[in-house]
């Protein structure tokens, strides 16, 4: 059997994989062309399907049946298949085996294999005897990924984080885990004689999709329309689940005045191959470059601020490997996008939080490299800059809103969000005013030198307190940043509690009542942009005096 797509998706010339010879009469051949296929994930399957046969290729062993490429090119790809071929293809797409795993509390209808004790310690250190049940649990083996995982080893974290995104969200509900059960128990599922059947038969079908196969399926949406699929694109549903990139976005709750960071479940971000070729490739490089350090029990990579931050890493890791490869003829056509999807297990139901299309230009995922730890140490202050980023506002804009909502002492009192808001204006000084800049150009320099000044000659008239006369003396240099925090934080909590005229009149009549340096230019520009961006310069304002503390 034979199905085609036409037409080619331009892109960088590459050498088209060597042909193979004819497939036999029994054997079937499957084309796909990139721009046919109806959605990123099935653009992503078909990458899926083309690292999956290639790394088949490598396995040891005498191969069974005809799995393999035909044909691989920027555009699309061919794949030989017969009925054994396809049988070792889904046994090693969903290897699993049986293992031990330690729960604590008993299934009510399952005996454990065994009761253990074990010690722990609570946050006052006492030391406590838990009992544990010992249970035997499918494991998936991912045996491709474990092929790309830094390391490339059984305890690796990434692909054990893909094991637990695969368990907890896309087969959450155990009936969806029978094709893993059924190989780490030995027993053959049938999954591949069905899908051979589907892909053979010369009726036209269709197969009814889930949201296991494809993410947001139902049996009908508001219209009464079902989610169907032909025979051919089903089958490359598959595999989009391997090039898939998972990542654990982090929230912040307030717990005792101070912000904590705790996991929120699973961001999963599907790439929209742009050319196929050479994304797979590129990819199994970029993936074993990844970084193996340890954040908890999860990859410090994989811990991100904001779901969009997924597509950023993974726009990076690509974007590195291609300058390498490609040099200064790097782009973004290897891939067209990202698709995000943020899901997480609530009891018994698999929740999707956010579903979202992120596409990041090239200074974007360029610019993101400055917000990375360590450059900003506090995860709020991290995230609002992240969040500007990629809703391409200013990098000060929202803060006010977490001045108005949050404690001083979690927030602009922090020593973390001071010293990422020194960091901020830092950078900022780079930017000076010109005829081609923006207007708000320089205003941020403007703002923080008023807000500095103030602080400044205000501990020196107050407290006769001066940084050239204190820095040598320990003692000295400790009232110093004692009182320059203390007034800084004062002049904080008035510009907090105004708004419109009477934030202009402070910063006027309080913030600018002691000596300025400042040029005639500087003056009015200052002057202008208090009344026309009354919102921009508070928000400065704020920020400037907790980088000044």
């Amino acid at each position: 059997m034979t199905t085609s797509g036409a037409g080619k998706k331009p892109g960088r010339a590459r050498a088209k994989a060597p042909v193979a010879e004819a497939p036999s009469e029994l054997t079937m051949t499957l084309d796909y062309e990139l721009h046919a296929l109806p959605t990123a994930q099935h653009r992503a399957g078909l990458a899926g399907l083309v690292l999956m046969l290639k790394w088949l290729e490598r396995l040891p062993g005498k191969e069974k049946g005809t799995a393999r490429l035909l044909r691989l090119d920027e555009a699309g790809a061919s794949v030989a298949l017969d009925l054994e071929g396809l049988r070792r293809l889904f046994n090693e797409l969903f290897a699993a085996s049986m293992e031990e795993q330690r729960e604590s509390q008993p299934r009510k209808d399952e005996p454990p294999l065994r009761e253990e004790e074990v010690e722990q310690t609570d946050v006052k250190g006492k030391v406590k005897r838990k009992k544990s049940f010992i249970y035997k649990v499918p494991v998936p083996r991912a045996g491709l990924l474990l092929d790309l995982a830094p390391g490339a080893n059984d305890a690796g974290l990434w692909v054990k984080l893909w094991r637990d995104m695969l368990w907890k969200t896309l087969r959450g509900v155990p009936a969806t885990r029978n094709p893993f059960i059924a190989r780490a128990q030995g027993t053959d599922s049938g999954d591949a004689e069905k899908a051979w059947k589907r892909l053979t038969s010369k009726k036209p079908l269709t197969v009814q999709l889930s949201s296991t196969d494809f993410l947001g399926a139902m049996d009908r949406n508001a219209d009464g329309v079902s989610f169907e699929d032909s025979p051919r694109d089903w089958f490359l549903l598959h595999f989009w689940p391997y090039v898939t990139q998972v990542y654990v976005p982090r929230a912040l709750k307030l717990k005792d005045k101070a912000l904590q960071a705790e996991h929120a479940g699973f961001a999963l971000v599907i790439p929209d191959v742009g050319r196929l070729q050479s994304f797979c490739e590129e990819l199994p490089h970029a993936l074993r470059e990844r970084s193996a350090e340890v954040g908890g029990f999860r990859p410090r990579a994989a811990l991100v601020d904001l779901v969009e931050e997924s597509a950023l890493v993974t726009g990076r890791l690509l974007r590195e490997r291609l300058s390498r490869t490609e040099g200064a003829q790097a782009d973004g056509a290897l891939v067209l996008g990202y698709e995000l999807v943020h899901l997480d297990k609530e009891g018994n139901n698999v929740r999707t939080y956010s579903a979202s299309r992120f596409e990041p230009t090239v200074s974007m995922v360029d610019e993101y490299q400055a917000l990375q730890h360590p450059a900003l140490w506090d995860p709020l202050y991290r995230r609002t800059r992240l969040q500007n980023l990629v809703g391409r506002r200013p990098w000060y804009a929202g803060f006010d809103r977490i001045a108005s909502t949050l404690p001083y002492t979690a927030t602009f009192g922090a020593k973390g969000f001071r010293h990422d808001a020194r960091v901020s204006f830092e950078r900022s000084k780079d930017m000076e005013p010109n005829e081609a800049t923006d207007a708000s150009t320089g205003l941020e320099q403007l703002v923080l030198q008023v807000a500095g000044t103030y602080v400044r000659r205000k501990v020196k008239l107050k407290h006769g307190l001066e940084w050239e006369g204190v820095k040598d003396d320990p003692k000295k240099k400790a009232e110093y940043e004692k009182e320059k925090e203390r007034i800084a934080r004062d002049a904080f909590l008035a510009v907090r509690s105004r708004t419109g005229a009477d934030f202009i009149g402070y910063f006027a009549g309080t913030l600018c009542s002691v000596p300025h340096h400042l040029k005639a230019e500087q003056f009015v520009r200052l002057s202008r942009a208090l009344h026309e961006r009354t919102d921009d310069v508070r928000t400065l304002t704020l920020l400037a005096l907790s980088a000044t503390a």
